[in-house]
């Protein structure tokens, strides 16, 4: 009996490895689709071959928040990477994502499972087929073979997918800082402008009582004095006005650091942030391609050229390898039995279903690489409006600042004039406002001027996993390889 049953599975293993070999040369017979490609649109010439950028010295764009020399705004750009709750479901989506991949990678491998079953019936029965029997444990294999490109273009597809969540986390963390630091520049350009109100209510309440002075003396009508109460109304306004916009900053902020309560020492005035340099050097392509849309918007047209290759593999037959080894009685015979074997699947008709289906995955991988390219033109776009916009914003502030030296020197002579008795108190505060009016234009100037920097930072995708080494940028640069 024990040679019968060595005989019966000896030939069914001659059979399974048969099948294997004659599957290991299908498996040979792959879709083309892999060698699909999607290629950047041209940019302008004057763009693409520009070897730098203004700027004088190379540094890292990863890091780029630290051109203000701000401790205080890196420290919460340190604490929103670390405590942001979009970044944190962005990471969890990831590790979900990258265990699904796992999965993807054992579909295609043999698989063991233990059953067990037991029938009852109104007489005693004994059958020398295994599956028959009333009672009977069996431990049973199978193995799908992925044949004609289908388990590497389903495994291309899943390590795409995964690659695209890891993207995403980038956008995350990107869009993250970006925002904090923009909220901080505006904080500190509110709390400067505030500064700036309340020195000009001291000066318009002085030259509203000297108004009221000269009125009461017949030195100035009554218009003059109403005008001056007027302008301390007006600029009273303002001052609530940018207290309410700063504590909405505030509130801001504390949300992007994933929290509700407010830092209280942000509320401590402090000069605003300046950049110590000029935007990041380096070819502008080279820089767009460090943003993490670009990168996940090329994976797009990854997973899409390889779910073109599953349906194409959908055309072709299936093969499994599927087996079974148990014990079941009562029997006749011996409690042991093995079976096994290979099932085919051979489509034939289907109404055109899976042609329908490559067609629509072919559709679809276009789409993905138009959006690619229109993922590129968008991202020049948006980098090179930033750019101008922070060159404008630099020539302003420069500009705003020779003007202001040149109303500060006019108050200087104008302060000399009154101490002199050659001039009346009222050019000397007149010329004091008009210098605070100087200020906040400064002010406003330089907060443009950081926002742009911020904006072009953003547009160029600071911060990249390019430099930091992650699973997914690795991915796209093997791929590129």
């Amino acid at each position: 009996m024990a040679r019968c049953v060595f005989h019966i599975f000896h030939q069914t293993w001659l059979k399974i490895i048969l099948v294997v070999a004659i599957a290991a040369s299908l498996a040979a017979c792959q879709s083309g689709v892999s060698g699909l490609a999607v290629s950047a649109p041209d940019l302008p010439k004057a763009y693409a071959l520009i070897t730098k950028l203004p700027g004088n010295t190379q540094r890292d764009t990863r890091l780029w928040w630290r051109v203000f020399g701000d401790s205080v705004l890196s420290g919460l750009v340190t604490r929103s990477l670390e405590q942001n709750l979009t970044i944190a479901q962005a990471k969890q989506q990831l590790i979900a994502a990258r265990s699904m991949v796992r999965t993807s990678n054992t579909l295609f491998m043999p698989t063991a499972d233990i059953s067990g079953t037991a029938n009852a019936g109104t007489g005693s029965t004994k059958s020398d087929e295994l599956m028959r029997r009333p009672m009977q444990l069996n431990v049973e294999a199978g193995w799908e073979l992925g044949l004609f490109g289908l388990r590497e273009n389903t495994q291309r597809a899943a390590n795409a997918s995964a690659d695209m969540i890891a993207e995403d986390v980038e956008a995350a963390r990107i869009a993250v800082a970006a925002e904090i630091a923009s909220s901080y520049v505006r904080l500190r350009a509110l709390q400067e402008r505030v500064a700036i109100a309340k020195a000009s209510l001291t000066l318009l309440g002085r030259d509203g009582r000297l108004a009221t002075l000269k009125y009461r003396s017949g030195l100035a009508t009554a218009s003059d004095a109403e005008e001056a109460r007027i302008s301390l109304g007006d600029a009273r306004a303002e001052d609530t006005r940018l207290q309410a916009q700063i504590e909405a900053t505030l509130q801001q902020i504390a949300t992007l650091l994933g929290t509700s309560s407010i830092d209280v020492s942000l509320r401590q005035p402090k000069s605003q942030p300046i950049a110590k340099l000029d935007p990041a050097i380096g070819r502008p392509a080279d820089l767009l391609r460090a943003r993490p849309d670009i990168r996940r918007a090329e994976l797009a047209t990854i997973r899409a050229a390889a779910e073109i290759g599953i349906a194409q593999a959908d055309l072709y037959p299936k093969l499994r390898l599927g087996g079974m080894i148990g014990i079941g009685g009562p029997s006749h015979g011996s409690l042991f039995g093995v079976m096994g074997g290979p099932s085919i699947q051979v489509p034939l008709f289907d109404q055109g279903r899976r042609r329908a289906v490559v067609a629509a995955r072919q559709a679809q991988y276009e789409e993905a690489a138009a959006a690619y390219k229109q993922t590129v033109l968008t991202s020049y776009e948006e980098a090179s409006s930033a750019l101008r916009a922070w060159s404008a914003g630099h020539t302003n502030v420069r500009q705003f600042r020779e003007t202001l030296s040149s109303v500060r020197k006019i108050q200087s002579e104008s302060a000399v004039l009154e101490r002199a008795g050659l001039s009346d108190q009222s050019k000397q505060t007149a010329s004091a406002i008009r210098v605070l009016g100087q200020r906040r234009q400064l002010v406003e100037a330089q907060e443009a001027e950081a926002l742009a920097l911020i904006a072009f930072y953003k547009a160029i995708g600071g911060a990249s996993p390019l430099a930091t080494g992650t699973p997914g940028a690795e991915a796209v640069r093997q791929r590129k390889k």
